[in-house]
């Protein structure tokens, strides 16, 4: 608490030392959300505080205020970067490989395959960030049950459950489009 104020009043050792303390969990939230750009977007949290840093003095919970800037930080560059994607034209005829027998074979189930993955990943980010970061931190990201519960701050039990019950709303969600 003590850093805080002193980097608050413009104390560069101070807040040399937070970032020092903090940087490796806010890389880790990061690259839940964003995976290989985390670095970036990491950089781009503590270039704000620092250009906030008289605030630091009136965060009660720095921890918690923290993840909300590494959150918003990503979900402001996910937007940007959907933006971007949306906006880059694709040559369908540069993605086809026709098969020898059935020359559409391959591009059926491109189409059908990215069509499902878009599907369930639009049915993940609709679910609420309780449900949905637990999911990707074990599915996208590889994380271990344990490691999510430490990193969450959350029971084992709960992590367990979280992620169950994700994946029933999403079955459930997937089913009734499919039954549309």
């Amino acid at each position: 608490m003590t850093n805080l104020i002193k980097a608050s009043q413009g104390d560069d050792t101070a807040f040399a030392e937070i970032v020092s303390t903090y940087n490796a969990k806010a890389a880790k939230i990061a690259s839940i959300y964003v995976g290989n750009n985390s670095e970036d977007i990491v950089q781009d949290v503590w270039e704000k505080i620092l250009n906030k840093r008289q605030l630091l003095a009136e965060v009660e919970n720095f921890e918690n205020w923290l993840f909300l800037v590494v959150r918003n930080t990503c979900f402001n560059y996910l937007k940007v970067e959907k933006r971007r994607q949306a906006n880059v034209s694709l040559s369908l005829h540069d993605n086809i490989s026709f098969a020898e027998s059935d020359p559409y074979s391959n591009l059926l189930e491109m189409i059908v395959s990215k069509e499902t993955t878009e599907r369930v990943r639009a049915l993940i980010e609709s679910l609420p960030e309780m449900y949905s970061l637990p999911l990707i931190m074990s599915y996208a990201k590889g994380m271990k049950l344990a490691e999510i519960s430490e990193t969450l701050n959350l029971p084992l039990s709960t992590v367990k459950w979280r992620i169950r019950a994700a994946k029933l709303k999403i079955k459930q969600e997937y089913v009734k489009e499919v039954v549309r």
